[in-house]
């Protein structure tokens, strides 16, 4: 069982990243709601899902 650590400066990293991960989302959806390219609003949210994906890794107590 993996347990997450609870320090504050964890949790404001974590929804600084969930905020990333939000903005860039919409910025794709908009740009692709508007038949624009989409292709660096996609790396920038791919971007923010690796960061993501290493900062949980980096905060899971195995």
């Amino acid at each position: 069982m993996l347990i997450q650590r609870s320090v504050p400066e964890d949790q404001q990293r974590e929804n600084e990243i969930y905020d990333k991960i939000r903005e860039t989302s919409d910025e794709f959806d908009q740009l692709s709601k508007a038949g624009m390219d989409t292709s660096q609003a996609l790396r920038r949210l791919e971007a923010a899902l690796e960061e993501f994906e290493s900062f949980r890794r980096k905060t899971l107590i195995p």
